[in-house]
């Protein structure tokens, strides 16, 4: 099965390779893995200070992993830290991030350019956040005897990885020294499959939420809207969300009772052709950030987000929150609203996300399938403040009963 792996993983860099004379992500891709040697010039391994490297695959693995990076930071003030990205949209946000030496693109996983990566770093540590389970890497680090451990870590039934296909992938996570794991679903998982250095340790995610819970800028509020608005933000989200909300939003029928209230858009991905989309679907009323800025007219009934990493401060200034994502793949980030305390609504697709179950079984977040649904949610929460404010509150709840994990 290794073999097929290593004849796919070339056919997907000829295709990123090619992809990259069209798409933008493609060439960010292809263009910082070619600077990673101009990125490790004149680095060398050093004796007398510990190396600790840490991989996300991008911006949400990072989240998960932050509170570790500071908290061991703060323990280890020496210490040096290597972060690296597979993912653009991770890369790009926390390139300059503060509490680490060196940032940089994973390499393509090969076993040439994997060996060269750990002979050049010799870490003393490796952390891998969450998932991202690159076989010819596992197996460098194996090589080269390097401890590993893995965090946040979660594995569900009929997951390719614990498939007899995935096999060669799961018996490298046995050399990891120490598994972390969030839900009790994934301990049962691996210790049936004879991992024992398996530790039930939650969610690091929440306590990154929780550090930030004083992050929201009061500025934006009181420039936008004045403390007599109430915001619905709608976050991380897709076409088929945002045609659902436009209908509502913009139905003549709630024009009255939504004079009072703002609307706030952050796309999942913010290039050119997405906020052109959303520009269409909502109408003139739409301003996007990046212009709101620069005016002196702060009072516009729809904020269209076009710079990345707002969203989690966007949260605590609103009163409702959308999360996207939930008719493709599996919604987005659902505890950072849940810091915010504020209610959370999210599309079907939810069902691999413990923390959204959890939400919706105590009444802090509502899922919809269609239009009539999200119709019937929004009218509810909008015309009920204390509806509003009871699920704001086992939202907030529920994530202070859920931190700690980082300890």
């Amino acid at each position: 099965m290794l073999i097929l792996y290593r004849a796919a993983i070339r056919i997907y860099f000829l295709l990123i390779l090619v992809a990259s004379l069209f798409s933008r992500k493609a060439r960010k891709l292809v263009r910082g893995r070619r600077r990673l040697a101009d990125t490790f010039k004149g680095y060398h391994p050093d004796n007398q200070v510990r190396t600790i490297w840490i991989h996300a695959s991008s911006l949400g693995e990072f989240e998960q992993g932050r509170p570790l990076i500071e908290q061991w930071k703060a323990t280890y003030p020496a210490d040096r830290i290597l972060l690296s990205f597979y993912s653009p949209s991770g890369f790009e946000v926390r390139q300059d991030y503060a509490l680490a030496d060196q940032v940089f693109y994973l390499p393509m996983d090969t076993r040439r350019r994997m060996d060269r990566l750990v002979r050049l770093i010799r870490p003393d540590l490796f952390v891998l956040v969450k998932y991202d389970f690159w076989p010819e890497m596992l197996g460098a680090l194996h090589r080269y005897k390097i401890p590993s451990c893995l965090i946040s870590a979660r594995f569900r039934s009929g997951q390719f990885l614990l498939s007899p296909a995935g096999s060669f992938i799961l018996k490298e996570l046995k050399f990891f020294r120490q598994i972390f794991v969030q839900d009790d679903e994934s301990l049962l998982l691996l210790k049936q499959r004879g991992f024992s250095q398996v530790l039930l340790a939650g969610d690091t995610r929440v306590d990154a939420v929780v550090a930030n819970q004083r992050g929201g800028n009061d500025a934006l509020k009181k420039g936008y809207v004045g403390n007599d608005r109430q915001i619905l933000v709608a976050g991380s989200t897709w076409l088929p969300e945002e045609r659902l909300l436009a209908r509502y939003w913009c139905g003549e029928a709630r024009g009255k009772f939504l004079a009072d209230w703002r609307l706030i858009i952050a796309p999942h991905e913010v290039n050119a052709h997405r906020l052109e989309a959303i520009e269409q679907l909502f109408g003139e009323e739409v301003i996007r950030y990046s212009r709101w800025e620069k005016t002196e007219q702060k009072d516009w009934k729809i904020l269209l987000i076009d710079r990345i990493g707002l969203l989690r401060h966007l949260y605590f200034q609103s009163d409702i929150a959308l999360v996207g994502g939930g008719f493709g793949r599996g919604i987005h980030n659902v505890l950072e609203p849940a810091a915010a305390g504020i209610p959370i609504l999210f599309g079907p697709r939810y069902q691999k996300f413990g923390e959204a179950i959890e939400l919706l079984s105590s009444g802090a977040a509502f899922s919809f399938e269609s239009f009539a649904d999200l119709e019937n949610l929004l009218d509810n929460l909008i015309l009920n403040p204390k509806k509003r404010s009871e699920a704001g509150h086992l939202a907030f709840n529920y994530l202070q009963k859920s931190a700690g994990s980082t300890s």
